[in-house]
């Protein structure tokens, strides 16, 4: 018998429609069950404004440890103040359960968008949208803040507007040697999710040991974005200099 997933099973089951958050919140429904917490859209009793609450999973909670992670997580998220990073609005913490409470942003993640949506994007709209995906980066990495989970699921689109979300692998570290490392996984991560929309207008078929450079056809530029962003050549110190290239690549895809 798997006794993690028995004890998940008990433990974890989302709270249902109408259950109340301290005084203030109801349960709209469960939107989404991570690794760590389960996602509910909620509403402020007061007011009937929409939000999100993100519950730290009962079968984790027992562990101290965990709860620890969870607390960490609300304080880091707590201190940030960035116009594409939904702000924390409330704790809330009883003897077997703790939660948060977040702005609620109406829109997709790229996913979503990719998958469910069918929606493409060309070579110059994914680079416009990591530029402002760098926005939101450039922020954390000023405060010291390495996100350390940059997928396309934790990328929102509301019209215009770019937000990014889920912060529980994020750390806030001052060492120049450990930032310096995280800070190339950042970046990684980030030309990972490049790759993710330059593929949604790829209609070959999949190569078992093709690569990206075999399958897609780029602009050179686009090409060497990727291949410092992956690490694959000598990778960039900050995201001024991402910036600097991409602008310069959005630039000649425009010519």
């Amino acid at each position: 018998m798997n006794w993690k997933f028995l004890l998940k099973w008990i433990y974890d089951r989302p709270l249902e429609k109408g259950a109340l958050l301290g005084d203030t919140f109801r349960i709209d429904k469960c939107v989404g069950m991570g690794g760590y917490g389960i996602i509910y859209k909620c509403t402020n009793i007061e007011t009937g404004k929409k939000y999100v609450a993100k519950q730290l999973r009962p079968s984790k909670a027992l562990k101290k440890k965990e709860r620890l992670r969870f607390l960490s997580e609300m304080d880091l998220l707590s201190a940030l103040n960035h116009k594409q990073i939904p702000r924390l609005i409330d704790k809330i913490q009883t003897e077997k359960e703790t939660f948060y409470v977040m702005e609620y942003v109406e829109g997709f993640n790229i996913e979503d968008l990719l998958f469910y949506k069918k929606r493409t994007f060309s070579e110059l709209e994914a680079l416009k949208l990591i530029d402002k995906l760098l926005t939101a980066v450039d922020y954390l990495h000023s405060e010291h803040i390495f996100h350390d989970d940059i997928r396309p699921p934790n990328i929102l689109l509301q019209e215009d507007n770019l937000f990014l979300i889920d912060y529980g692998l994020a750390k806030k570290i001052i060492d120049s040697k450990s930032a310096a490392e995280r800070k190339q996984d950042d970046f990684y991560d980030i030309g990972e999710c490049l790759l993710f929309l330059l593929y949604s207008t790829y209609t070959g078929k999949r190569k078992r040991k093709g690569t990206w450079l075999e399958e897609l056809e780029l602009n050179e530029a686009t090409v060497k974005l990727l291949k410092k962003l992956l690490g694959i050549e000598e990778g960039y110190r900050d995201v001024q200099s991402v910036r600097e290239d991409i602008d310069e690549t959005i630039k000649k895809l425009l010519l």
